[in-house]
């Protein structure tokens, strides 16, 4: 059975995953909800790319207990949180969600730690 910690990788794999199958198949929805211009499109698709990858990656992580994983999963999404919250606009959603993920995940580390 997974940890309360994988449980919340696991929680926050799945909408990545299918948030970039759908910037990749349909990316003038996340064109529109970034506000940014059409020709920003390969960019947004490269980046669901990137979503996709990194979701199987969480997955992985989650499946094999990787605590090392989950920990420095903290600093990366900590630093999103603030980039995305920064840039404002469409971008807080983001923030939001990479923000109170990593909290989630934190507090799971510190309740199976005792």
């Amino acid at each position: 059975m997974p940890s309360p910690a994988a449980y919340t990788i696991y929680f926050f794999a799945l909408p990545t995953f299918l948030l970039g199958l759908r910037g990749l198949w349909d990316p003038t929805s996340s064109l529109q909800t970034l506000n940014l211009p059409a020709a920003a499109a390969p960019s947004v698709q490269a980046s669901s790319l990137g979503a996709i990858a990194i979701s199987i990656f969480y997955c992985l992580a989650a499946y094999q207990e990787n605590r090392a994983f989950f920990k420095w999963s903290l600093l990366t999404r900590s630093l999103t949180t603030a980039w995305a919250l920064r840039m404002g606009g469409g971008w807080t959603a983001l923030g939001v969600w990479e923000g109170v993920g990593a909290l989630g995940t934190a507090v799971a580390l510190a309740v199976g730690r005792a």
